[in-house]
């Protein structure tokens, strides 16, 4: 499956933001598409065991959402006189998060649909992309709900902390993919905010500038057909990033590939834009 787009659906019709983005990209890609949908656990299964009817209406599902996958790509196929769309199914029994990473681990990609913004202030409901992008194997895409195909330009969080970043390789080939800008955004405080007799006069160097200095000229050696921007945002890395990425295509960020119990965590910053993301946000596992 390494080759393979694996995306989450409920058969929701009003959820189909995550399967026409993660079916676009597939087509767009050459990669097969692979449907999953999680029967979670409930009080009246026995023996660890879901009934069966609930894993025939499962399969109903699938096959309903894989006809309507067919359908979009099949017409974007033949308009492009591309190799038609490869589509795969699954159910699955289990806790969601724990399911989707199961089934991500030879993936080349997770995508995932995420509640309406009403729903996703409420903290249980807010939390389900982050668990579900800390426990994954590969790289995540979280689509909003709605999301269609609007939105202009790349952007990519950047910290400094790594030499080689795969996130901003990764967004940069989907900046030249798509022919569109991409922005690389260092976003944080140059100081402590708290610390507020320490007043940036000027005359300082920033660390951050160089950061995004040395990113650009890195997507540049590799990719110089791409127009490239730098932003430095003196506020909360976050905030700052989900602000910079609102009417863009994406917003890419990075993840370490973290081992163990340790892959339970995710990153502060990664967290926090997924329960508050206006764009589709892909985190890039590193390695």
């Amino acid at each position: 499956m390494a080759e393979t787009i694996v995306v989450a659906v409920d058969g929701e019709p009003a959820h189909r933001a995550a399967l026409d983005w993660a079916a676009a990209r597939a087509e767009r890609t050459g990669r097969r598409l692979h449907l999953i949908h999680v029967v979670e656990p409930s009080w009246g299964d026995r023996g660890g065991e879901p009934d069966p009817s609930l894993l025939r209406v499962s399969g109903e599902l699938l096959a309903a959402e894989k006809d309507y996958a067919l359908a979009g790509a099949g017409a974007l196929a033949r308009a492009a006189a591309a190799t038609p769309l490869e589509i795969g199914t699954e159910s699955r029994y289990g806790h969601l998060a724990a399911e989707l990473a199961a089934a991500s681990a030879d993936a080349a990609m997770l995508v995932i649909g995420t509640p309406p913004e009403a729903e996703r202030r409420h903290a249980f409901a807010s939390s389900s992309a982050a668990r579900v992008a800390a426990a994954a194997r590969c790289s995540v895409a979280a689509v909003p709900h709605g999301w269609g195909t609007e939105g202009r330009g790349v952007v990519v969080g950047v910290d400094g902390e790594l030499t080689e970043d795969p996130a901003v390789e990764f967004a940069a080939v989907e900046a030249e993919a798509l022919g569109e800008p991409l922005t690389i955004a260092c976003a944080g405080f140059l100081y402590h905010p708290l610390l507020d007799e320490r007043v940036v006069d000027g005359t300082e160097d920033d660390p951050r500038e160089q950061v995004v200095e040395d990113a650009a000229d890195t997507v540049l050696a590799g990719h110089p057909a791409v127009t490239v921007f730098t932003e430095v945002l003196e506020t909360s890395p976050a905030r700052g990033l989900v602000a910079e990425a609102d009417g863009s295509r994406m917003l890419v960020l990075g993840s370490n590939d973290w081992q163990g119990v340790e892959r339970a965590v995710l990153g502060s910053v990664a967290h926090d834009v997924l329960v508050n993301l206006r764009t589709p946000v892909v985190v890039v596992r590193a390695g």
